[in-house]
């Protein structure tokens, strides 16, 4: 079995998380500690906030900030954001040294983990008052949020998987765009057609094989989830049939080779479809904006369509999902004042209005069903992918279970073994489950 270091500092940290949960106070009585109440009495509140994401997030988040700021003078918010490369693992540190920030932006992949392990504010009680308003919050929504019946997450945006592809490009070359019914096959045909007819240096499609979320709807599509009773239910059988998809693909050129594959990063403004160097990509429904806004050829016009189907597919694998989440940190000081501002984010009109569907469409009903006529022609398009989604997809799985982190991180890996070929593909994967199988097994 292949045990990474990083493995080893992860588990690691999720003992010093665990031992912290147990020995720390509840957040209703650190609220209460000396010193907040002394802050919050000389009417200046100072909360930190991180998030992830691309700059455009970053721009939007800060003027949400500022506004909440005007309109609540006395509390101050510091922003803490990055990329997305390293910011579970730093959060992770943070909450093991009882420093984390106050109000995180949460994954629906790492919910589970942070907060069974006692670091995630429980908001059950500041929705049950109203200080947290959830009534026109879609109910899934609250469910995907909540872990052993308490509310531990607010959604950002509703948010579904798909392929971000270059209309402009498919029309010049003549090929019809993805529609809703196209399978792998399809995608991978349309990928080498691209890559045959544009030439040496451009891919069909950025090589996400080693994206561990994209292969899950693989998997869905087989009826069954990626996980099914804390562990892996991926078969040897579907992980080489994947891999050796991607495999292919590279060979033909219809994917990024592994050199530059290897040096992508999960930074929109790098991704081969952003640099003009690739037709097709794979991401979240709300990266579509930030897409057209950093793409090399600004006169393209950027689409999204679902994820390609089984051939002989089981279930559709394409679900909905909170874009991304709002929680609070379970040792904060100023707990009311973390439930309100993230009340604020997404229940404000004018908040909502900055922010837009850049996390997802909103998950307020209302300010959904008032803001749709008011968009631009881009992110329209990502509220009719939301509908064509609802309409075809299965139910979300349940959250990930505790180890994740490090089983995602071991995907990846294994993928970039496989690409570069360091080993053969089986080999590759029965470490891959081995390893993974072990993880689980141990964060149980």
């Amino acid at each position: 079995m292949l045990i990474t270091k990083k493995w080893v500092t992860l588990f690691c940290m999720s003992l010093l998380l665990l031992a912290t949960a147990c020995s720390g106070a509840s957040s209703g009585s650190t609220a209460s500690s000396g010193e907040g109440s002394e802050e919050a009495a000389s009417g200046n509140i100072q909360l930190r906030m991180t998030w992830w994401g691309s700059q455009t997030r970053h721009d939007l988040t800060t003027k949400v900030i500022k506004l909440f700021e005007e309109k609540h003078p006395g509390i101050t918010i510091k922003p803490e954001y990055s990329g997305w490369d390293g910011y579970f693992d730093k959060l992770t540190t943070q909450v093991a040294g009882s420093n984390a920030p106050d109000i995180v932006q949460m994954d629906y992949a790492f919910l589970t983990d942070f907060a069974r392990r006692g670091a995630l504010l429980d908001l059950t009680p500041y929705s049950e008052s109203k200080e947290l308003r959830t009534d026109d919050h879609d109910a899934s929504m609250l469910k995907a949020g909540s872990i052993d019946d308490k509310l531990y997450a607010i959604t950002l945006g509703v948010n579904a998987p798909g392929v971000i592809y270059d209309a402009t490009l498919f029309k010049e070359l003549g090929i019809e765009e993805p529609q809703e019914s196209w399978t792998w096959k399809d995608f991978s045909d349309i990928a080498a057609r691209i890559a045959a007819e544009k030439g040496e240096g451009f891919y069909g499609s950025a090589d996400v094989s080693g994206t561990t979320n994209m292969f899950e709807v693989f998997i869905r599509q087989t009826g069954k989830g990626l996980f099914e009773g804390g562990t892996m239910a991926a078969t040897p059988e579907e992980l080489q049939q994947w891999f050796d998809m991607w495999g292919a693909l590279r060979e033909n050129g219809g994917v990024t080779p592994a050199e530059v594959t290897a040096s992508t990063t999960n930074a929109l403004e790098t991704r081969p479809i952003s640099l003009g160097t690739a037709a097709m990509d794979f991401a979240w429904s709300n990266q579509l904006l930030t897409f057209q806004q950093v793409n090399k050829n600004q006169d393209h016009k950027l689409g999204i369509q679902v994820l390609p189907h089984g051939e002989n597919e089981k279930q559709i694998g394409e679900y909905l999902k909170a874009g991304q989440f709002l929680s609070g940190y379970a040792k904060t000081k100023h707990p009311k004042e973390v439930a309100m501002f993230i009340d604020f984010m997404v229940n404000d009109p004018e908040a909502t209005a900055i922010l837009g569907s850049e996390r997802g469409v909103p998950v307020n009903s209302s300010i959904r069903e008032k803001m749709q006529p008011t968009l631009p022609e881009a992110e329209q398009a990502i509220f009719q992918f939301i509908d064509v989604v609802s309409k075809n997809s299965s139910e979300i799985d349940p959250p990930y279970p505790q180890g994740f982190s490090e089983v995602d991180t071991s995907f990846k890996s294994a993928s970039e073994q496989i690409a570069f070929g360091q080993g053969s593909t089986s080999d590759v994967i029965a470490q891959f489950i081995e390893g993974a199988k072990a993880t689980l097994a141990s964060s149980q």
